[in-house]
């Protein structure tokens, strides 16, 4: 057997299997990194859960299945001995692609998950496991409901589960769902299997380590690899698409800023991913050049998803992807010349995940921004602010001066999630008498908070609905509508649902929509334009043939939640001068006009600002869940009584729009005496409760007030920020 060179030969190095040196060797790699040293100790020498932080394409997956597969091979498993945890079903294919070879030289067997594999490999597998086990959380969910007899024998000797892209998991459901699922395979098959997590992107790493480590009983240890020292290369610029012939001039920029590269399109819609294809490739046919421009997107067609990463994967010359965050994860998809970011991007961790996607292998990281004010349609009219060059210059100014990065969310009342893993646990169990269901529920870490009287509602309302029914035992089964939700592919996943319609051909799907457009219309989708012809409801079908410019638009998106901390770093800008090199000559004009602006409205020194008669102006500089509680607060009838409300509504992210009966200053003193007096708790979860997760239509109306006021609302930031402020 081939041995390394000699640079591989420290203590870590040794203690691999000799399979994994041989691969080494044959990948010409005369030293392992850091991170992988590191990480081979953390998991060979000690008993801890083990995260592994380090920058995109560091070698994390390496550094987990190195020390990993060398313990296998040394004492094969008589079950699944790795369970791995993906995101994305395109991430689980990359991994196994990759590093197949390894795999293959430790005669360890690999099963991806999913539902492209037939099913006659997973009942192959299922009969006789062993290995490795690569697995989405959906999957997951589909396999304990599905084969609850085989759990025991599936994971009796699982020793490991690697929990790829944590931060993707964090602070969500879907994350909450993992480790539901790792104590209800720990309780089945009598393992407590160490955690191996791996991420990019963290902002709070305790934070990480603690939610590594729920249910373990021990403690999670911090692998961290310093990130690469690499040149960063900024370009920032600014196009108003609405001054007549500018948004011509910025989809002419945007394609020479692409032109004859390998890069990936950022953007914080489906829709501005689709329009922007669409008119890159009708300046390709203008300038008689070949089209390479895909899209890449949760609607698109998973044929057409893998096509564009193969495309940027394999082939060499130019190729253009317009995506959302579906291409922020570790896929592989090559070296890239530039990334290129449309508006800003929602967070710190965001522009980390895409900025790490450029200059892996040169060092030198290249990204440019652009901001076009008509995303702001409205609210410019107004304020005349540049609300998206702020952000995005803030975003900006705290990764790469501060090293900040936003922590997950928490979200200590998921009674959504409850509700779900109730009805899985008894799916796959048959019935449960009341209290040992609860005990088996309650104490899975993502519900250790959650009081029993609580619980007790929720299973009240799940049998007066009908979801739940007793026996004459008094044990509890799935109900009639229990039966036809549980029973349906998308209770799998914990994430909201959406109306789904397949565009199809010729018989040739194209991707999914999310409405039904008129009959004659057009719409964009993979970055062409096309006719609808007609609708077949039944199967959920749109026909289309092809189609001229004129789309309707389509998805809208979300721009997801805005710490305050970004927040507050938009207003610094704003208050200072500094000038900052990375902008181009229209981003900086358009910066001092906003600085102007602000000045003539006095932003920096108040909050409230009258723009006329009874019209008014609210500014609290805050992120998403302090303004939403405002928003809630300014609805109740008592805040609106001793405000004179005569409406409010919100401007965009950061502004409020009131009209009331008082003066400015009137205005004022009444917010500052409300904010100094106190305002009760239940104020903020008054009134109509939206639905934000996916079961909460199930939920009793108490519990859903109590789960949006802990778990999307931030009434302590405001007493931080306006006791005794406003004046």
């Amino acid at each position: 057997m081939k041995e390394a060179d000699p640079g591989n030969t420290g203590e870590a190095y040794s203690r691999l299997a000799p399979f994994v040196r041989e691969y080494i060797y044959e990948k010409r790699w005369n030293t392992l990194k850091g991170i992988q040293e590191a990480a081979i100790a953390a998991i060979l020498h000690g008993e801890d859960q083990v995260l592994i932080a380090s920058g995109t394409a560091s070698g994390k997956t390496e550094a987990a299945f190195f020390p990993i597969l060398s313990l296998l091979a040394q004492n094969p498993s008589v079950s699944v001995g790795v369970l791995y945890i993906g995101p994305l079903k395109a991430l689980i294919n990359d991994q196994f692609a990759r590093l197949g070879s390894l795999f293959s030289k430790g005669g360890i067997p690999v099963l991806p998950w999913h539902g492209d594999i037939p099913g006659g490999y997973k009942k192959k597998f299922l009969d006789n496991p062993a290995g490795i086990l690569q697995i989405t959380p959906e999957s997951l969910e589909a396999l304990l409901m599905k084969h609850p007899g085989k759990i025991a024998p599936l994971f009796k000797d699982l020793r490991f589960v690697i929990i790829d892209e944590v931060h993707a998991f964090m602070g969500s459901d879907r994350g909450a769902q993992i480790l539901c699922h790792l104590g209800r395979i720990g309780r089945a098959a009598g393992v407590r299997p160490r955690r191996i997590g791996l991420s990019a992107t963290l902002g709070d790493y305790g934070e990480a380590l603690r939610w590594l480590a729920l249910g373990t009983g021990g403690k999670a240890v911090l692998v961290y690899g310093e990130e690469p020292k690499r040149q960063v290369r900024l370009r920032l610029d600014y196009f108003n698409r609405e001054n007549p012939g500018a948004g011509d001039r910025y989809y002419r920029e945007l394609y020479g800023q692409c032109r004859g590269k390998r890069c990936i399109i950022f953007t914080n819609s489906r829709l501005e991913a689709e329009e922007t294809i669409a008119r890159l490739r009708d300046l390709a046919g203008q300038y008689h050049e070949d089209t390479v421009f895909h899209v890449h997107h949760g609607s698109i067609s998973a044929a057409l998803r893998e096509e564009a990463e193969r495309e940027l994967r394999e082939k060499e010359g130019p190729v253009v992807i317009a995506a959302t965050a579906t291409l922020e994860l570790g896929i592989d998809i090559g070296s890239l010349d530039r990334v290129i970011q449309i508006g800003p991007p929602a967070g710190v961790s965001n522009l980390v995940q895409r900025l790490g996607r450029s200059g892996r292998r040169t060092g030198k990281a290249e990204i440019y921004f652009t901001c076009p004010e008509d995303t702001e349609k409205g609210q410019a009219d107004d304020t005349r602010i540049p609300w998206a060059l702020l952000k995005t210059i803030a975003v900006i100014e705290l990764y790469l001066k501060e090293k900040w990065i936003e922590a997950a969310p928490v979200k200590p009342f998921p009674f959504s999630l409850l509700c779900h893993q109730t009805l899985s646990f008894l799916s796959s169990h048959g019935e449960s008498a009341p209290q040992d269901l609860a005990r088996q529920i309650l104490s899975l870490p993502p519900f250790a908070q959650i009081p029993g009287e609580d619980y007790r509602e929720l299973l009240r309302r799940l049998l007066a609905l009908d979801y739940l029914e007793k026996t004459e035992k008094g044990s509890l089964i799935i109900g009639l509508a229990g039966e036809k939700l549980v029973n349906h592919y998308s209770f799998y996943s914990v994430f909201p649902d959406e109306e789904i319609y397949r565009v199809t051909q010729e018989g040739q799907e194209l991707g999914e929509i999310h409405f039904i457009p008129p009959e004659g219309t057009n719409l964009v989708l993979g970055g062409r334009y096309w006719q609808v012809q007609g609708w077949d409801l039944r199967r959920r079908e749109i026909m289309v043939i092809p189609g001229e410019e004129g789309g309707e638009r389509v998805w809208r998106g979300s721009r997801g939640e805005t710490h305050s901390r970004i927040v507050e770093r938009m207003r610094s800008i704003l208050a200072e001068g500094e000038l900052y090199p990375y902008l181009s000559e229209g981003a900086r004009i358009r910066l001092d006009e906003g600085r102007r602006r602000a000045r003539e409205l006095n932003l920096m020194e108040d909050y409230v600002i009258s723009i006329g008669p009874g019209v008014f102006f609210f500014i609290p500089w805050l992120g998403s869940r302090a303004m939403r509680t405002l928003a809630a607060l300014f609805r109740h009838k008592e805040i609106r009584k001793r405000l004179c409300l005569n409406s409010c509504s919100r401007e965009k992210e950061y502004i409020f729009r009131i009209t009331s009966e008082l003066s400015v200053s009137e205005l004022r003193n009444r917010l500052k005496s409300i904010f100094d007096q106190g305002i009760p708790p239940e104020y903020a979860a008054a009134g109509d409760i939206p639905l934000t997760d996916k079961y909460d239509y199930l939920l009793p109306p108490e519990l859903r007030r109590k789960q949006y006021a802990a778990n999307m609302l931030n009434m302590d930031e405001l007493y931080l920020r306006f006791g005794g402020v406003i004046s």
